[in-house]
C-alpha cells in the first residue's frame, strides 16, 4: 500500500505567500477601479453643478437687450468689483464681481402667473423672485427684467455661494442696475437665490476692442459698462468710460461680442483638494512649499491655488515648491501662517456670444 505524501510546512508557507501576493494585487487593482470610479462620480457631480449655473447665466446673458428707441426703459450691461474688507481696516482684501443687466423676460413664457401679471388695474408689485405670486397685484413686466449675479459669503455655509437676483419689469425705484446699488449691501442681495455652492472663484471677461484672446496677454478686460457712464474715464479694467452724463445717452452704448463666465467649485469630498502650507509665507514671497503635495497632482495640475483669502498663480510646480505670482483674481498679497489651508478646486469655463449691442472700434467710432 502506497503511502500518500503531504505538503511539506516549506510548501504551505510558499502558497500562503503565493496566494498573499496575489491578494495584494487583487486588493491594489479593485482600489485602483474604485479611485476612477470615485474620481468619476466627483467630476460628474462637480460638472452638473456647474451646468446648472452656466445655463442660468446663459439663458439670461443671451436674452440682453441694448434698448429701443422710445422705450423708457434703461438697457445696461455692467460689470463692476465689489470690494470686501473682511478684517475692516479700510482696505479691500479682495473684490469680487458684480454683474447685472436689462435683459428680456424669457421667464414669462413658461411661467403662467408671470403671464397674467398686471391683467388687474392697480398692481403695483414688483416681481424680484420666481416664486408663484397673485398676478392681479403685480406690474405688468413689458416683457423685460434685470439680472443680478455676485459671489457672497452666507452665514449657514463654510464656502460662498453664486448668488442669483433677477427683478422685473425693468427699470424703475430699486432697480438693480442703480448706481449706488454696490454701496448699499441690505439691498444688494434681497430675494436672491444660490445658483452654485461651495463656489471658490467667479470670474467674468468680455471681449472688446483689441482683444485677441482670454489669455492675460489678450486684452480681454474685467470690467463692462455698456452705458460708458458708471466706471470712470481711463479706469485700467474698461477705459471706455466717458463720465456721468453717459448714463443716459444711449447714443454711445457699447456691448461686448463674447462673455467668458469662470467657476472654481470646491471638489466633493473624498477628493485631494486641500493641502496646508509647510513654512510661513510673506506678502511678497514667489515660492511656497506645501507639506504634502498630493492634492497637486489630483487629476490635473492647478494653475491657481487659494490659501485664506488670497488667489496664487501658479508658474511651476516641482514636487512640493510652487512657483507663484501674488494677488491674482482681484485678491491682494498677504501674510500666510505656517499649516494655513491651500485649496486648488475645479475650474469650469464658458465662452457666450451675445447678440444685442454694438462694439466701440478701437479708432473710437461705434458699429
Amino acid at each position: 500500500m502506497r503511502r500518500q505524501r503531504g505538503f511539506t510546512l516549506l510548501e504551505l508557507l510558499a502558497a500562503a505567500a503565493l496566494f498573499s501576493v496575489l491578494g495584494v494585487l487583487l486588493f491594489q487593482m479593485v482600489r485602483s477601479a474604485m479611485d476612477v470610479w470615485s474620481t468619476g462620480e466627483r467630476n460628474r457631480e462637480l460638472s452638473d453643478r456647474a451646468n446648472a449655473a452656466f445655463e442660468l447665466l446663459a439663458a439670461d446673458l443671451r436674452d440682453g437687450w441694448a434698448g429701443s428707441a422710445g422705450a423708457g426703459v434703461p438697457a445696461a450691461l455692467l460689470c463692476t468689483w465689489l470690494p470686501e474688507d473682511d478684517d475692516r481696516d479700510g482696505e479691500a482684501d479682495r473684490r469680487r464681481p458684480l454683474l447685472r443687466f436689462t435683459r428680456l423676460c424669457h421667464e414669462q413664457s413658461t411661467l403662467e402667473w408671470l403671464a397674467r401679471a398686471g391683467d388687474t388695474a392697480g398692481g403695483q408689485d414688483s416681481v424680484t423672485g420666481l416664486a408663484p405670486r397673485d398676478p392681479s397685484g403685480l406690474r405688468p413686466t413689458g416683457g423685460l427684467a434685470e439680472s443680478l449675479y455676485t459671489l457672497a459669503s452666507r452665514k449657514d455655509a463654510p464656502l460662498p455661494a453664486l448668488m442669483r437676483a433677477v427683478r422685473m419689469p425693468a427699470g424703475g425705484e430699486r432697480s438693480l442696475l442703480d448706481p449706488s446699488l454696490a454701496e448699499q449691501k441690505d439691498r444688494l442681495l434681497a430675494d436672491a437665490v444660490p445658483a452654485a455652492d461651495d463656489v471658490l472663484f467667479f470670474g467674468v471677461q468680455f471681449w472688446g476692442p483689441g482683444t485677441t484672446g482670454w489669455d492675460a496677454g489678450g486684452g480681454a478686460f474685467t470690467a463692462w459698462d455698456s452705458t460708458r457712464g458708471l466706471i470712470p474715464p481711463g479706469d485700467p479694467d474698461f477705459p471706455f468710460g466717458v463720465g456721468p452724463a453717459s448714463w443716459t445717452d444711449s447714443s454711445d452704448d457699447i456691448w461686448p461680442r463674447l462673455v467668458r463666465l469662470t467657476l472654481v467649485l470646491d471638489r466633493a469630498q473624498g477628493a485631494a483638494s486641500a493641502g496646508s502650507l509647510a513654512e510661513p509665507v510673506g506678502a511678497e514671497a514667489k515660492v511656497i512649499t506645501v507639506a504634502d503635495g498630493g492634492f497637486l497632482r489630483d487629476e490635473e495640475a492647478p494653475d491657481h491655488v487659494l490659501i485664506d483669502d488670497e488667489w496664487l498663480q501658479v508658474t511651476g510646480i516641482d514636487g512640493r515648491t510652487l512657483q507663484v505670482q501674488r494677488g491674482a483674481r482681484g485678491t491682494v498679497p498677504a501674510v500666510h501662517v505656517d499649516g494655513a489651508r491651500v485649496r486648488t478646486g475645479r475650474t469650469f469655463r464658458r465662452v457666450l456670444a451675445l447678440q444685442a449691442g454694438r462694439q466701440l472700434l478701437v479708432d473710437g467710432g461705434t458699429r
